[in-house]
């Protein structure tokens, strides 16, 4: 049985008086729009069906991402990831943060990692 994994997924703007990141620091990841085609690029997307805006899951390799229920232009603040297959998802969703610069939040320890 296979243990499933969450993690969020934020920007985080780094300060000059801080050695670790904050998620106090925290700018929008894009529209909703940008989000998506963005993560296009890393094999995420949607099941195909019309309305993005109204179901707000895009599957990845080895993991699903939640969206927050807003409009198309509207900001997004941090995407809910849950991991099914980590050994699979982990390499992709590093790549999403690096080329991104984007973070990967444990939201228990409030820990970032990545980008």
């Amino acid at each position: 049985m296979s243990r499933t994994r969450q993690i969020l997924l934020v920007k985080i703007v780094p300060t000059d008086d801080e050695e670790t990141p904050s998620i106090l620091n925290s700018v929008p990841l894009g529209t909703l729009n940008a989000v998506t085609a963005q993560l296009e690029r890393f094999n995420t997307s949607s099941d195909g069906s019309k309305d993005i805006d109204s179901f707000g899951l895009l599957y990845g390799p080895g993991f699903n991402l939640q969206l927050p229920m807003v409009g198309p232009n509207d900001p997004v603040a941090q995407v809910i990831v849950t991991m099914h297959e980590e050994d699979i998802a982990w390499p992709v969703l590093a790549r999403i943060c690096r080329t991104l610069n984007w973070k990967m939040m444990d939201p228990q320890s409030g820990r970032t990692f990545g980008g």
